[in-house]
């Protein structure tokens, strides 16, 4: 699924226009970023929670040519999943 076919379905189900329902997903991946940029804990319940976590900087060697270097502290996203959304996921057979 991609973000159109998502605002597709939010229109779908909320009984909105295209246009509120891209506003609305809009703001709400926004809302996700800023948090984020801030880093703060996102928890939703029966979805899991989003957090930033820091990579430490490391040596690095390219194993085609050999060569090694240093790549930078950064940082990902790291995602947990509910208990309920890992059950729902296991009870259809999905993976």
């Amino acid at each position: 699924m991609n973000k159109s076919e998502l605002v597709e379905r939010i229109a779908k189900e909320l009984n909105l226009d295209r246009n509120r329902a891209k506003e609305l997903l809009e703001c709400i991946l926004d809302s996700i970023i800023d948090l984020l940029i801030e880093e703060r804990r996102i928890e939703m319940r029966n979805f899991g929670v989003l957090k930033l976590k820091k990579l430490k900087g490391a040596f690095v060697k390219n194993p085609r040519n050999g060569v090694e270097m240093f790549i930078g502290e950064r940082y990902t996203i790291r995602f947990k999943p509910s208990k309920k959304l890992l059950e729902k996921i296991n009870e259809k057979g999905q993976v």
